[in-house]
């Protein structure tokens, strides 16, 4: 199903020529009754010659109330630009036409109303302002349909005309992804809680668990209304009310969008494609800021040009709002700029959650048009690239594009090499998880790159280590625990790194202790060895010496400050282990008498057999784990 807009000037006849298409008076307001003005949206439904049922939203004309009117367009199929015969173009004319052309609404009807309130050849001349108006706009080649609402004259043919434009327009979107911007609340007696709009990119169902944002209200659908019938299921392109549960009227409000969870994340930054108003008074200056209108939200929003200090009227540039409150949008959507006063610009939103750019920078600039224009391939490898790595259910929220396309575009991404997935169950040539983490081929080699440049720093600072310790390297590298465990099996696949059971080295590295440095292993050894159970001062041992001999198994470290000659230490867990399987349990003091050491070296070496997953302590005594 489609929706039709009205626009145009005040009291130029939109809302009296709705109700005679449909026989609806969308003035629902006892104000707007009682004034003959439309201030706020109106609904109705009309059933076209075919058959074809269609949703029409009517907007007020009037420049107070501009706002109102851009929470109903932003989810039209197509326009009724409405220019009264007996009055032709007017201010709110020019400024409806600047929004749905700002709004790419290509698709429309030039209807010039109270056609029988002028002579044919008046008729003619307004008709011939008005070609010329729309020339250059979304509209230009919109067919004019004279009529009057009184007489009925010409509204068979705007029917008609409506009936074959509907022919041509594509099918209603269905990515699988709903959202129904809201535009009105209210308490219905008897159900409760009632939101209506336009629903976009999806169905709702009846049942069905949804999110409010901005918000992140839940609430379950216990009714669904179209055209003020009942039904199960709401397809995408009609207009829809939602009977919701677990919310309250006033928990909502005009511009939070219903949709399913998980997916739809309110924000408060958004790279735009910015186009000024041709007629606008002046140029659009950098950190101006106006009143952002995106589906049926409205919030201030500050205006960064990405290139240029201003903007002049008709021209074209990029740019990144920065938004005084959250707003629930999605890439691709449209949004019109305003002024207390007029409409400045508009645009497509290009990416809902971008980092501070740097301005005038090419390679931002074209980051966004490969978002804006390319193929979905484009646009997924253009936002991996702003996030890699990242996690395939991020990178599927944040490409925004159909999930049937989202997963086809990533197989052959990874297929053709163009994405790495990270986790070492990617490499299996199976699907990665919601979980795996995904990088460019680019982006891989340039993690590899600082990988090895880490390691390298490391064993220069500390040539005796065998390598860095792997949760190091991780932790610098900042990535997750399995995603670091495929890239590191990966680059010791390659050869580009020496995998050891804790540490990773580069290859063909050896470590060789000078005259001096042997001499005094052989002390430090002998010296641990006497020692026995009660080593002394082992915290003023050379660091790097104690670490390099620690690497190949001649002494333990049980904890800082603390090394033991491994024979020793050897000794001591065959001592305890014995003890506890003969006694099931050993305390602090017993564990010190039997080792024949201080207090202060049972405690560390207890604790250290519980790390090693040797004990665990059960109050104050250690039992063998498992046992």
């Amino acid at each position: 199903m489609y929706v039709i807009g009205t626009a145009g000037h005040v009291d130029h006849g939109k809302s009296a020529l709705v109700n005679a298409l449909t026989g609806i008076d969308p003035d629902r307001l006892a104000e707007e009754k009682a004034r003959g003005l439309t201030i706020d949206l109106g609904f109705a439904w009309l059933t076209l010659p075919s058959g074809r049922e269609v949703s029409i939203v009517d907007v007020p004309g009037h420049e107070r109330f501009i706002k109102n009117m851009l929470a109903g367009v932003g989810g039209i199929d197509l326009a009724l630009f409405v220019v009264a015969a007996d009055e032709g173009v007017m201010p709110q004319s020019r400024e409806h036409l600047a929004i749905l052309d700002l709004l790419q609404v290509e698709h429309g009807v030039i209807v010039l109303t109270k056609s029988d309130l002028v002579e044919p050849d008046w008729l003619e001349l307004v008709e011939a302002e008005v070609r010329e108006l729309v020339a250059g706009t979304s509209l230009a080649e919109a067919p004019i349909v004279a009529c009057s609402a009184v007489s009925r004259d010409g509204l068979d043919d705007l029917t008609q005309t409506l009936d074959a434009l509907l022919d041509t327009l594509p099918p209603v979107r269905d990515i699988g992804r709903p959202r129904l911007p809201i535009d009105r609340v209210f308490t219905s007696s008897g159900f409760g809680t009632v939101v209506t709009g336009t629903l976009i990119d999806g169905q709702l169902a009846v049942g069905e668990q949804t999110v409010v944002e901005p918000g992140t209200r839940m609430a379950r659908i216990r009714g669904l209304q179209s055209h003020k019938k009942q039904v199960e299921t709401a397809e995408p392109g009609t207009r829809t009310a939602v009977n919701l549960s677990g919310v309250s009227p006033e928990d909502l409000r005009r511009g939070q969008v219903v949709t399913l969870p998980g997916w739809l994340q309110p924000t408060v930054s958004m790279d735009v494609r910015l186009r000024a108003v041709s007629g606008a008074a002046r140029a659009l200056r950098h950190s101006t800021t106006l009143t952002l209108h995106t589906g049926a939200s409205e919030v201030a929003a500050r205006v960064r040009l990405l290139e240029g200090d201003e903007l002049a009227p008709g021209n074209e540039t990029w740019a990144q709002l920065r938004l005084e409150a959250p707003v629930a949008a999605a890439r691709g959507d449209f949004f019109v700029l305003r002024s207390s006063e007029d409409t400045v610009a508009g645009g497509r939103i290009v990416d809902t959650r971008p980092r501070r750019h740097r301005r005038n920078e090419r390679e931002t600039l074209d980051a966004l048009r490969r978002l804006l224009e390319g193929s979905p391939d484009d646009a997924l490898l253009t936002v991996l690239q702003r996030l890699e790595p990242v996690a395939v259910a991020e990178l599927r929220t944040r490409a925004e594009l159909d999930a049937t396309v989202f997963d086809e575009v990533l197989a052959r991404q990874i297929a053709d090499g163009g994405v790495v997935v990270l986790d070492e169950a990617g490499s299996a040539g199976r699907a990665p998880k919601a979980a795996s983490s995904l990088t460019t081929a680019a982006g891989f080699e340039a993690l590899a790159s600082k990988a090895l440049a880490l390691v390298e720093e490391f064993v220069t600072e500390h040539p005796l280590r065998p390598g860095i310790p792997k949760e190091e390297l991780r932790s610098r590298l900042g990535l997750p625990g399995r995603a670091f465990q495929g890239f590191e099996a990966q680059l010791a696949a390659e050869g580009r790194l020496v995998a050891r059971e804790r540490t990773l080295d580069l290859p063909d590295r050896s470590v060789d202790l000078s005259t001096e440095q042997t001499a005094a292993v052989d002390v430090l050894l002998q010296a641990l060895r006497e020692s026995g159970t009660r080593p002394e001062a082992t915290d003023q041992i050379d660091s790097e010496l104690a670490a390099y001999l620690e690497s190949r198994g001649k002494i333990v470290r049980i904890s800082d400050g603390i090394l033991l000659d491994a024979g020793v230490h050897t000794g001591m867990v065959d001592g305890v282990t014995a003890h506890l399987r003969e006694h099931e349990t050993i305390t602090l003091a017993e564990a010190r008498d039997l080792l024949g050491t201080s207090r202060k070296i049972a405690q560390a070496f207890l604790e250290n057999l519980d790390q090693r997953q040797i004990t665990r302590r059960v109050g104050d005594a250690r039992v063998l784990r498992g046992g």
